[in-house]
Formats: structure tokens, sequence, C-alpha cells
């Protein structure tokens, strides 16, 4: 067996965060609006929510271009001020800290999600009144926020209580207030929150969009779409089980929303998808738009056609407009992040496109791939020692030769 000519692919992944201590339920509270902002010639800046728990340390706060001017170049960098009676404190900066050099461009009528918070700063997060202060190409922009008694904290960042710690009974009665979207004998309530969900996905802002399907016979099915890192994570609650599954995009057939390892319907179709309807079938249609949109943006701007995830969530591996490419990405906690990506061209030759991938319990990599002779092969990647190896001798199609099967 011959090793494959790896090509340097460089993925900056977040690492997988460890599950925080259980904290005391809190009674829930309606989802808070974005904060109003003050505005510096046509630009905006709000923070995603008004309170935040002082446990939750790292915000979203969108900046809304009004003008009629591109802006650029708009950085990372960002200032937060403590309210001090009438006055305002600036915090202390750690020694070191920096920011990524990145200039981002906002459109005219555009919005741009950025992330702030506490980390840079020696004071800790408690109590009080804020202030975020951002500099925008020559304009400085504040909006203001507080921390204290609030349901988005370190452990339920969204303000949901976790799907397993639901009572089993658990249905839309329960849901009213609390931000889920509700499907029932008597309509959609709370459709709003499906809409909201789409729009912060859209721009890479973490999510998380609960629907409770209560149809008043039976038990209520209960489902979290949680969208981090790039990935959307399904959990279905029905009774005391819980099930769940990592996706990677959201795509549509025209009627229906879905979750997806395919970035469009056609490459779904192509690879062989297992899709995941984010909504009940047939409740989606107000919402087609959006993820057709989200579509046309994710082609325009990305070669990955097909993107599969381990059942832990920690590692990736996906299909390009290469026919006979694919890549691994990992993110662990003791590893960080990383990963590379492989050509069958470099291997025996044989193989002329990937037509389906799948990760195995052993954390193997399972390849099925078209070859030069019209059958199938099936191959074994160990993203660990980069090794690939043939599971079987390459089947023919049917009526091959037997002089065809003997040169196998």
């Amino acid at each position: 067996m011959r090793r494959m000519l790896v090509m340097a692919l460089c993925l900056l992944l977040a690492g997988c965060g460890a599950p925080a201590e259980p904290e005391p339920e809190r009674t829930p509270e309606p989802q808070q609006t974005q904060v109003a902002a003050e505005t510096a010639a046509g630009v905006t800046m709000e923070l995603e929510r008004t309170v935040y728990d002082p446990t939750l340390t790292t915000y979203t706060y969108f900046l809304h271009n009004g003008t009629g001017e591109t802006l650029w170049p708009i950085g990372e960098a960002f200032s937060i001020q403590r309210r001090a009676g009438d006055d305002w404190e600036d915090l202390t900066l750690r020694d070191g800290t920096g920011w990524n050099d990145i200039g981002y461009t906002l459109e005219p009528g555009e919005t741009l999600a950025l992330a702030c918070g506490f980390w840079p700063y020696e004071e800790p997060a408690e109590a009080g009144e804020y202030r975020l202060v951002k500099e925008v190409c020559g304009r400085t922009l504040t909006a203001e926020f507080s921390l204290g008694e609030s349901v988005y904290t370190a452990r339920t960042p969204y303000g949901f209580t976790p799907l397993e710690e639901l009572p089993e009974s658990y249905g839309a009665g329960d849901a009213v207030g609390s931000g889920a979207a509700c499907f029932t004998d008597h309509g959609t309530e709370n459709g709003e929150a499906v809409e909201a969900f789409l729009k912060k996905a859209a721009l890479g802002v973490p999510c998380q969009l609960r629907t409770v399907q209560d149809h008043a016979q039976g038990i209520p099915m209960v489902i979290d779409v949680i969208y981090e890192d790039g990935r959307f994570l399904w959990k279905m609650r029905s009774g005391e089980a819980v099930s769940h599954r990592y996706c990677s995009y959201l795509v549509t057939d025209g009627t229906d929303l879905y979750l997806s390892d395919g970035a469009d319907w056609d490459a779904g179709e192509r690879y062989g998808d297992r899709r995941i309807f984010l909504v009940p079938p047939l409740q989606g249609t107000a919402w087609v738009s959006a993820v057709e949109a989200m579509t046309v943006s994710r082609l325009a701007g990305s070669a990955v056609r097909y993107q599969v995830w381990s059942g832990d969530g920690c590692r990736s591996a996906g299909l390009t407009e290469t026919p006979t490419a694919f890549f691994v990405s990992w993110r662990e906690p003791d590893r960080g992040s990383g990963g590379a990506s492989y050509d069958l061209a470099d291997w025996d030759g044989l193989e002329t496109a990937v037509t389906g991938l799948s990760w195995q319990a052993d954390g193997t990599l399972l390849l099925t791939c078209e070859t030069s002779m019209g059958g199938i092969s099936r191959l074994c990647f160990d993203p660990e020692t980069e090794e690939l190896s043939a599971l079987e001798l390459p089947s023919l199609p049917e009526g091959g030769s037997s002089a065809e099967k003997d040169s196998i």
C-alpha cells in the first residue's frame, strides 16, 4: 500500500467544551429583544441580549450599515466600560492582549455579527451595568447591557432548560413564554423563533431553536437544534429517550426545511444524505426563501459539497468539487484543531470518484468509491496514521468479463 500525498489544510476550529456544573433551574423569562443602539451616522451597534447572567462571559453583538457607503476595514477590537455613578470606567486589559488582524467589509444594508466579552480584562464579570464601545471607520459606537439575574447563563446560553431535564409530560403548554416554537392542532405559535434562528445562523451566530410538537395524543415531541462552531446539533426528546446527531447545513426542497450533510439539495441526493426536518413537514414554507438565500451564499463561498460529522461532533470529513478529493478535520480538547486534505489520485489510480462517506465506531472513515472499471470499491481511512486500506476488492458491474475479473 502506498502512503497518500497530504496537502496542508488550515482549519481554525474551536475545541469541544466539557459540560458545565449543574445550576438550579430558573424560572423562564420571555426571550429578550435586541438592545436599542446608539446611532452614529447611519451605523448601529446592538448586543443580542439586554441582561446576561454573570456566569456567561462571551456575547454576540451586531453592526448594521445603514449608510450608502461600504465600511472597511472593521476589526475585532472592542472595549467594555463599567458604570460608576454618572460616569463610565474603563476595564483593565490583561498584559499581552491582542486582536486578530482581520479587516471585515460591511456593505450598505448588511449586518455583521462579532463576539465580545470579559476574556481580555483583569476584572471578573460581576453584576452591574456595562457598555460596549467600538470604533468603526472613524465612528464611536456604544451599546449598553447588564449582568444580573437572567436565563442566559453559561449552562443555558440560549435561555432553554436542557432537554434532558424537562419532565416527560413537557408540551406546548409548558413551553409558552420560553421562546420555543410550538406546533399543535391549532396551528403554529411563536413561529418568529424559527425566523430569528435562521437569521442568526446565516450570520454565523451561535443560537438555538426549540420546537415542540404537541397534538394532544401521545407524548409531545421536543426537538432542540443548536448551531455552534459551524455545525448543527439536532437533539430529540420523546418520552425519556434523547437521541442526537450532528449535521452540517440547512437546505430546502422548496417546500420543507431540512438539516443536511449536503451543501445543497442536489449534493445531498448525490451522496445519499439522511436529512432531518428542521420543523414539521409542510410547516416551513414561510422560511423557504431564507434557507435558499443561505444555500446560495454557501455555494458561492466554499467548494465543499458534502460534510459528515462523527458521533461526538469532534471530527468531520467532507467532499469538494474535485471527485477524488476528500478532507478530514478535528477539534478536540487535548489536541486543539486542525486537518488535512487528500486525493485518491495519489492512491492507486483505480478510484475515479468518492460517492459516500461515513464515520465508523472505531474512529476510522469509510469511503465508497466509483472505479475506472465501472464498479465500486470500499476503502478505510485512519485519520491518526493517515493510512488508507482496501476493505474489499473492487467489484465489477454486472456483465463484466472473466478476463476483467482475472486482472484484478
